[in-house]
């Protein structure tokens, strides 16, 4: 527990990071937007990032603090248990003013998590206008819902999230978050079908708790992958690892590709600690290829 420790082990985190980080590995072109304190732990941040090839040059410096949190590994019968320690952080406190738009929206795709839009207001108008702003530079939208109980209730969070995930090419979500949320629940072409209705985007992707995933495209129709066998150390960062994945087969016109790049990926990061998942492109493609017989 946090109040019994001595020492604590620092790593970088954050779900666009994270997923950042792995697309970079993975031999992509990525660039990351945010705010960080012009201080020795916001500037450690940045060269954390940039260690893996993630272009940090956007950042916007500021006299705010540090958000963070506190990971307490647990095991039965005591859980695990995240401690946030991020309110007044400088990416809360972000403007949509401070940011140039015209050079972060020249990208093939934006994605961003739903947790960006739970930490202010300003976040919130930041997350549209990011969205609104890439489709009208034609690039691609994406968003994984994220939902955090400790951050905003299930009801203010399908306030919040349903004008943005109306401006989505792509929708990637828990099947328990959907349902959550928008009580959307049953087969998976059901699931899909009304998420497609009151959302509209182009793919969508559903990860299940037993492992896995499913997914939708307008040139696919319904396609799978399934889980692997997994040894865990550390469940942090695997959704962000399977959002990169995904995304990397997404971008090479490929749904089926993205849904088995990030399922081995997501397994990958179970097997090493922290939200930061180091696996290179060759171990993703390896694991895919085996899992799938190759």
């Amino acid at each position: 527990m946090l109040e019994q420790a001595n020492t604590l082990h620092v790593n970088p985190a954050g779900s666009e990071s994270s997923t950042a980080v792995a697309l970079s590995r993975m031999g992509l072109d990525v660039a990351w937007v945010s705010a960080l304190p012009d201080s020795p732990p916001g500037r450690w941040i940045a060269d954390r990032l940039k260690m893996h090839g993630v272009d940090t040059s956007h950042t916007i410096w500021t006299d705010d603090r540090m958000g963070a949190f506190f990971y307490e590994q647990g095991t039965p019968p005591r859980g695990s248990r995240v401690v946030y320690d991020r309110a007044d952080s400088a990416v809360s406190r972000l403007t949509p003013q401070q940011i140039d738009w015209q050079r972060v929206a020249d990208t093939r795709l934006m994605h961003i998590s739903g947790i960006t839009p739970a930490l202010s207001e300003d976040c919130r108008d930041i997350a549209i206008r990011a969205l609104r702003e890439t489709r009208a530079n034609n690039g691609r939208t994406s968003m994984d819902i994220n939902f955090r109980a400790k951050l905003w209730s299930p009801d203010a969070a399908a306030a919040t999230l349903s004008p943005l995930l109306k401006e989505l090419d792509i929708l990637i979500s828990t099947a328990s978050d959907i349902e959550l949320l928008f009580d959307i629940r049953g087969t998976e072409a059901q699931v899909i079908t009304q998420l497609r209705d009151r959302f509209g985007p182009s793919i969508i992707v559903i990860t299940l708790a037993t492992g896995g995933a499913f997914g939708w495209s307008e040139q696919t129709g319904l396609v799978e992958t399934g889980p692997h066998s997994v040894e865990q150390v550390d469940r942090l960062g695997a959704g962000d690892a399977f959002d990169a994945g995904l995304i990397y087969g997404i971008l090479d016109d490929d749904l089926q590709l993205g849904l088995s790049c990030g399922s081995s990926l997501a397994a990958l990061s179970y097997s090493e600690e922290g939200d930061i998942a180091w696996p290179t492109i060759e171990e993703v493609l390896t694991l895919t290829e085996v899992a799938r017989g190759g």
